[in-house]
């Protein structure tokens, strides 16, 4: 089952770019541009989670998280604003929110808060394709973004889970880069190629001490040799 996020966001290009990334990480969404139409959105959608602006039209995000509490005592409400003060913060989370994330914010970020909350209110988010990878004492959890070594528990960002879910599904093979890209970044015209080598020496990191190598074949991709 895909979880479903309500989105309310009225900077059109802001909402279109979070609305996609949202959707290429496997959620189900629905977008709003107004405080009005959020209470008929939320019982035709019936969200898992909330994503609320709060400087919004015809009705704030504060006023907005209020009527949603009366509906749902527990559905985790995330504000995102460039509201910074902090009584806004504290107003947010007077109003019902769970959590409130400062405008201009990471991606990454907010994908791994949502995750946390899904993991917290529904036992499990929906990240990654398979339940578990096991290799050479090393075991991984895309759903839950984890990766346990012989000595730690590495909490993943998302992008790292995307891309060590690929190295791990075609071990000992050759991951082409475009392929890899592709997946992470799909079409984002902002995508940065040198940023992928940024996050595959992140991930090779987590193996150092290891048997288990993570080798780049210049030009071509990676390979995840398993020790």
């Amino acid at each position: 089952m895909k979880h479903r996020i309500l989105y309310v966001e009225d900077e059109k290009i802001l909402g279109q770019l979070v609305a996609e990334s949202l959707r290429k990480a496997g959620y189900d969404l629905v977008l709003t541009a107004n405080g009005i139409d959020v209470i008929r959105s939320y019982r035709e959608f019936k969200p898992h989670l909330c994503l609320l602006d709060v400087m919004l039209p015809g009705k704030d995000g504060f006023d907005v998280a209020r009527q949603i509490r009366t509906l749902d005592t527990n559905i985790p409400i995330v504000f995102l604003t460039a509201k910074v003060q902090v009584s806004d913060v504290i107003a947010g989370f007077n109003t019902g929110g769970n959590d409130y994330i400062r405008k201009p914010f990471s991606m990454d970020e907010l994908l791994v808060r949502i995750a946390s909350w899904l993991r917290e209110k529904y036992g499990q988010a929906e990240v990654g394709d398979s339940l578990a990878y096991s290799v050479a004492g090393y075991d991984f959890y895309p759903k839950e973004q984890l990766l346990i070594t012989p000595s730690a528990k590495i909490a993943l960002t998302y992008k790292e889970c995307i891309i060590l879910t690929a190295l791990f599904a075609h071990k000992n093979s050759i991951v082409n880069r475009e392929h890899l890209q592709q997946k992470v970044w799909g079409a984002e015209t902002i995508y940065n190629s040198r940023t992928l080598d940024v996050y595959i020496n992140r991930l090779r990191n987590y193996f150092s001490g290891s048997n288990n190598k993570i080798l780049t074949l210049r030009g071509v991709g990676y390979k995840f040799i398993a020790g």
